[in-house]
């Protein structure tokens, strides 16, 4: 799930044009700070508060889901809503910029 959200922040940044991405292309690499960065500009651009609140749910599964192992599916269960709401935000935006 959270591999979704973060490829839906990259997508949205590379279209949007913001300057994260070439922060990201100057290291070579996306870090979580620049992922956050974008994600908080990218929410704030298109005027969509749920896209930063979607970031922060993906990036807590990954910490206490992944890193630490703390969460089962009970624990995750609520953010499949949100991540999908992100999926399709994102498909529709990007089919929207590409017309």
């Amino acid at each position: 799930m959270y591999k979704v959200v973060e490829e839906c922040v990259k997508a949205s940044a590379e279209v949007l044009n913001v300057p994260e991405v070439g922060k990201a292309r100057e290291f070579g690499r996306w870090f979580a700070w620049l992922l956050d960065k974008a994600a908080r500009r990218i929410s704030w651009i298109l005027n969509e508060e749920r896209i930063l609140t979607t970031w922060a749910r993906a990036h807590d599964l990954h910490v206490w889901g992944f890193h630490e192992a703390k969460l089962d599916i009970e624990d995750v269960r609520f953010d499949f809503d949100s991540i999908r709401w992100f999926l399709d935000f994102v498909k529709k935006f990007l089919g929207e910029s590409h017309a």
